[in-house]
């Protein structure tokens, strides 16, 4: 029988250092073994006396089956045996044409997202059977080399991260060792609904591989790990591309772009848009953005708005993904320069000490209306601010959030682009560097 303590002690000592270990704990004998296997790892350390994670669960409770409100309590009977802190959210799951399941994963991993801090380490139960059944659900549907390469082992999730510590173990081993320790766990009367299609392939088509090819499993993971490894080359071929294609302003240079091959362009914009907004686009969506942006004038300004919230637009022959600026109230309003300022949906504004800009009186940030002149430091007269921002190439949508610092009533510095004649330093005097970061889609 395989060694499962010993396989989940090896694959997790790179995280001891961590402060703080969530598990996923659904109540199913998946992550209950693994919540055993995490209690076995923390007594084995504090019998040793050696330093161990802070140890806690997290369950969500879907509320898409009756019993879901017994999973809860039974989740929390065991979290209270092994003196495990458990963390319960509800969740409220809103199929929008994507399925239940779907639907439900997504609601599932915000919630997760939600509870990691900096540092910490979220550990799910996934294993070898569900690997081989993720492969070929994307097979199926037609998936790339990035799809192909199903579940990975740890990525980033929130501000910490995720790990599958059992992904390389079968479910068989799973079973043994919940019967070997006699330990109990919830059954979601769900998992034999064959109408959704992992059930059906774990039903009907995994056996009968089994029949004739009685690895599978294994065979399955490892054509995953190599996917994975041909995603990761590809994505660093593809990111020094995308470098070199960018600017200062995260833009990406269309002209560049259209001189390489069409699938190049493709793979290309599919980073660019990723980076940008965490969106995967299908092939298709990819198609219709490189024939609309490649074929567009250099005067024209065409847009295609991402299911995610966000926009891609294109000025001056240089493309921009960007969140969608819609309805804000863009007020004056008061700041003092030693507090940054966050305007919700637009961006942030801070200062730093040792810097050119000087105030000389209360701070006011406005936003354009029309009409205003800039008389830039080291100039003869004053120009028209609009003219200055074509003159910067400053897209127009983002002309209209661009923090104007005023100063008793005078324009006195345009945040992260220029400072207005006397507001500069002068010798002696200690001023501020002023910082503005437009809002990311992500």
């Amino acid at each position: 029988m395989t060694d499962v303590l010993s396989l989940v002690r090896q694959a997790l000592a790179p995280f001891l250092v961590r402060q703080k270990w969530w598990i996923a704990f659904s109540g199913g004998l998946d992550s209950q073994v693994l919540l055993h296997l995490l209690w076995r790892l923390r007594e084995e350390a504090h019998a040793a006396k050696a330093p161990f994670p802070a140890l806690y669960a997290i369950h969500i409770n879907h509320q898409l089956q009756l019993p879901a409100s017994e999973w809860v309590a039974h989740c929390q009977r065991q979290c209270d045996a092994y003196a495990i802190p458990l963390v319960v959210r509800v969740v409220d799951v809103a199929d929008v044409g994507r399925g239940v399941e779907a639907a439900a994963r997504d609601a599932r991993y915000h919630e997760f997202a939600e509870v990691l801090a900096g540092g910490d380490v979220l550990f799910l139960a996934h294993h070898l059977d569900d690997q081989a059944e993720t492969l070929l659900l994307r097979l199926l549907r037609g998936a790339g080399v990035t799809g192909l390469a199903a579940m990975p082992s740890n990525r980033r999730l929130g501000a910490g991260e995720l790990f599958r510590p059992l992904i390389g173990v079968a479910r068989s081993s799973l079973e043994a060792y919940a019967e070997e320790y006699q330990l109990s766990w919830v059954e979601d009367p769900s998992n034999t609904d064959t109408h959704y299609r992992r059930n059906f392939l774990r039903q009907r088509i995994m056996p009968l591989l089994a029949e004739h090819w009685p690895d599978y499993r294994a065979g399955f993971g490892r054509a995953a790990r190599l996917q994975a490894d041909a995603a990761q080359l590809l994505d660093e071929y593809i990111g020094a591309d995308l470098l070199a294609l960018i600017d200062d302003n995260a833009s990406l240079d269309l002209r560049s772009l259209a001189k390489l091959s069409e699938i190049r362009q493709r793979a290309i914009l599919r980073q660019f848009i990723i980076q940008g907004s965490g969106l995967a686009l299908s092939s298709a969506q990819l198609d219709t953005i490189v024939r609309q942006f490649s074929a567009a004038r250099s005067d024209s300004r065409p847009e295609f708005r991402l299911a995610g919230g966000g926009v891609l637009r294109a000025y001056r022959q240089r493309l921009f993904c960007e969140p969608v600026l819609q309805g804000l109230a863009l007020q004056e309003r008061e700041w003092r320069i030693e507090r940054r300022m966050v305007i919700a949906g637009v961006g942030c504004l801070s200062a730093e000490p040792e810097g050119d800009f000087m105030p000389r009186g209360p701070l006011q940030i406005r936003f354009r209306k029309g009409g205003e002149r800039c008389h830039l430091v080291g100039e003869s007269h004053s120009r028209s601010l609009k003219k200055l921002l074509q003159e910067w190439k400053i897209p127009p949508w983002q002309r209209e959030t661009l923090p104007l610092i005023y100063c008793n009533g005078e324009l006195a510095a345009i945040a992260g682009l220029a400072i207005c004649e006397g507001y500069r330093a002068q010798l002696g005097e200690s001023g501020w560097n002023l910082n503005w970061e437009p809002e990311a889609l992500t």
